[in-house]
Parts: structure tokens; C-alpha cells; sequence
């Protein structure tokens, strides 16, 4: 990406809306305020470009999510090349490396706690979005995670990878404050915190489940069969991530 001075209008607002909602939540930050951060001359220059905050969000969401599943797809294509992952850890790697943010439209440390604000205070929107996605890549690489995990009853593991997808984004969110300081600081220095984030995710899918555990999600898995049939594995997933 090319310098912020050297960017036009509608990418500075991009860049200092993306920056603003992260620091300060996506609720807190106004128009005026992102606008004013941009160094737009025109008062009016957000509204010119994304039609309204709500149209600025979207288009950030969006960009997300785009250069994410690129970089998810470069990482499954290097495993099919070899024959396809050999543990969970070499998916859950792919999920956490590989969306290489020094790729993105706007590299800046901002992208995870972006998405943590918007799921925690705009869930709705992210819902509706998520609805209208292909996430072929993404329901790819969570298929590899079930079949290597196949001793995992369903319903135990549609509930770990609902866990999952929160831990990595909090715990990403977590780091990108502490990048956004510019300060140094030992406990993220000192070991490689996405080694460890990896880790610590595969610890969370792969964890044995207790005799009773395997008990109740058999009883489970019974009684909602029927249901399940008739409802795609994507709603069924954003019904429990993101309720309406």
C-alpha cells in the first residue's frame, strides 16, 4: 500500500476510519470525526464516496474478508500440494498465518479489533453480510479440522469451532493493541505470539471429550437430526455464532 499521503480521498477515509474504530470502538467514532482524521477538505466527503457510515463499514468488512479468504486459499493450495494437512495444526496455521496483513489494501494493525467491535456491537450487520458470502475457502479448511477430528461428536465440535473463531479473533485483536502501542513489551517479544495462538487453538479443537460429553451429544445428535437436514450447515453455524 502506498504511503497514507500519497493515498486519495476515499482510501484516506478508509485508512483513518479503519484506524479510529479500532482504537476507539466502532460506535464511538462519528463522521466528522473520520473525516476530519482523513484530511478531507469537503465536510461532505465521506457521504461523496461510501453514501453513509453504515455504506463505509461494509465496504471495510468486505475488504476483510476478501484478502483473508486470498490468503486462506494460498495456504490450503500449499497443503493440496503435499497431499493435504497431516494434523489439525497445519490447518489451524493456515487460519492464523497466512491472512498476512502486510498483503491487505491497508496493512495497518487495525483489522482483528475492527471485527471485534463490529461483533460485539453490530452483529446484526455482520450477520446479514456473512449470509451473502461464499466462504468456500473458509468451509474447506474447517472440513479438514472435521475429518481429522472425526472421533468428535458433531455437535461437540460445531460448538469448539464456534469457541475457535472467537479465541483467534479476540486473541489477534489482543496483539494488534500492543503493536498499535510501538512499545516494546517482553511477553510478546520474548515468544512468538502467533506460535503460540496456534498452539493453544489446536489445543482448543483437538481437547478429549469426557464419557459423559460423548454420551449427551449422542442423545443430541438424535433428536435434532431431523432439523439439521433442513437447514444449511452456514445458517445453522451463524444462528449460534451471531442470533438474530
Amino acid at each position: 500500500m502506498a504511503d497514507y499521503d500519497d493515498l486519495n480521498t476515499r482510501n484516506r477515509i478508509k485508512v483513518s476510519a479503519r484506524r479510529l474504530f479500532a482504537e476507539r470502538g466502532v460506535e464511538a467514532v462519528t463522521v466528522r470525526e473520520i473525516v476530519a482524521a482523513s484530511g478531507a477538505k469537503n465536510g461532505g466527503s465521506l457521504n461523496y464516496y461510501f453514501k453513509s457510515k453504515e455504506g463505509l463499514i461494509l465496504e471495510l468488512l468486505a475488504e476483510i474478508f476478501r484478502e483473508s479468504s486470498d490468503g486462506w486459499l494460498i495456504g490450503l493450495s500449499e497443503l493440496e500440494k503435499k497431499g493435504g494437512p497431516d494434523c489439525v495444526r497445519d490447518v489451524v496455521e493456515v487460519l492464523v498465518r497466512w491472512p498476512d496483513t502486510a498483503t491487505f489494501t491497508d496493512p495497518s494493525p487495525t483489522a482483528s479489533r475492527f471485527l471485534s467491535s463490529l461483533l460485539f456491537t453490530r452483529r446484526h450487520m455482520v450477520r446479514d453480510f456473512l449470509e451473502q458470502m461464499n466462504f468456500s475457502v473458509f468451509a474447506r479448511l474447517l472440513a479438514y479440522i472435521q475429518l481429522l477430528q472425526s472421533d468428535i461428536p458433531p455437535v461437540v465440535m460445531q460448538q469448539r469451532l464456534i469457541y475457535f473463531a472467537w479465541y483467534i479473533m479476540s486473541s489477534k485483536a489482543a496483539y494488534e493493541s500492543y503493536q498499535a502501542t510501538g512499545r516494546r513489551n517482553t511477553i510478546w517479544t520474548e515468544f512468538d505470539p502467533m506460535e503460540n495462538l496456534i498452539d493453544t487453538a489446536s489445543a482448543l479443537i483437538e481437547a478429549p471429550c469426557t464419557r459423559a460429553e460423548i454420551t449427551m451429544a449422542g442423545s443430541t445428535n438424535a433428536k435434532s437430526a431431523g432439523g439439521r437436514r433442513r437447514q444449511s450447515a452456514m445458517l445453522q453455524a451463524l444462528d449460534a455464532a451471531l442470533p438474530r
